[in-house]
């Protein structure tokens, strides 16, 4: 039978969802039914107590049309929003299918916007469609005296591979971690730049440094996940400013800035600029 068949017959219904969590590389596979369902060398898991949604809704506004979805509370892919939120955004794919029946239909895509635990034994995690995405305002890229692009984007061209130091945590604290490599780097060296370290299948996670003082980093959503002896790669910071961009990365001719811009604006109402 075909799966419009199967959608229109009294009897021979047989309804899953299929939920397909994706960051990057990484992979987290569920299935509505009571077992495990292969799709290619894709294998959809059941879950313990089961996992479903309030339904996919379409009224016109994006915003409004959260999907909802209860799992149980230790299911993987709720478990980076535990005491932070992901460095990386988690994407999710929907398709419906039946028992039994090898063709499905796509019925969303959107990505996890919050994760809650209302009960001990249950999570609701809160996704926003594609369309949500798409709605909300972008940057735009005006005259600036400081650079208004980011240290190694496509635009900054900087290659910050030769600036990585790869090193230890050898101390940390709650808002901070440690290491004597770092020392060896002028104070404020790091600031605005970025801490990673791997997750696994070449996944990492990352966060930023609000300080840099001798060998000591203070990280903006502190030190979760982190581990004393835990491998990590540092990035350095760029405060956007000219003098940075020539005398730290010899990148002058790259930076999205107007340094010398007047100070006084055309639109201040005089009549003559």
């Amino acid at each position: 039978m075909s799966f419009s068949s199967r959608e229109t017959s009294l009897a021979t219904g047989a309804p899953l969802r299929f939920y397909e969590f994706r960051r990057g590389v990484m992979r987290w596979l569920y299935i509505s039914c009571d077992r495990d369902v292969t799709v290619g060398t894709q294998v959809f898991r059941t879950v313990r107590g089961g996992i479903s949604d309030n339904g996919i809704r379409q009224s016109g506004v994006a915003k409004q049309d959260s999907l909802l979805i209860t799992a149980p509370a230790d299911i993987e892919v709720a478990e980076p929003f535990r005491n932070s939120i992901p460095s990386s955004k988690i994407g999710l794919i929907i398709y419906d299918g039946h028992y039994g029946e090898a063709e499905r239909k796509w019925r969303y895509t959107g990505s996890i916007a919050s994760v809650r635990w209302p009960e001990l034994d249950r999570c609701t995690i809160t996704c926003q469609s594609i369309d949500a995405e798409m709605d909300r305002p972008g940057l735009s890229d005006t005259f600036s005296r400081t650079c208004t692009t980011y240290l190694g984007s496509p635009w900054c061209k900087v290659d910050l591979n030769p600036l990585r130091v790869d090193t230890t945590i050898q101390a940390m604290t709650g808002a901070t971690i440690s290491s004597g490599a770092l020392a060896a780097f002028p104070d404020g060296w790091f600031t605005g730049g970025w801490v990673e370290w791997p997750i696994g299948q070449g996944e990492y996670d990352r966060r930023t440094i609000e300080r840099h003082i001798g060998g000591v980093l203070t990280l903006l959503g502190g030190t979760v996940a982190l581990g004393l002896g835990r491998a990590i790669r540092v990035f350095p910071g760029c405060d956007f400013l000219a003098t940075t961009c020539h005398s730290k990365f010899n990148n002058l001719a790259n930076m999205r800035a107007t340094p010398q811009m007047d100070g006084k604006s055309p639109f201040d109402g005089e009549q003559v600029f």
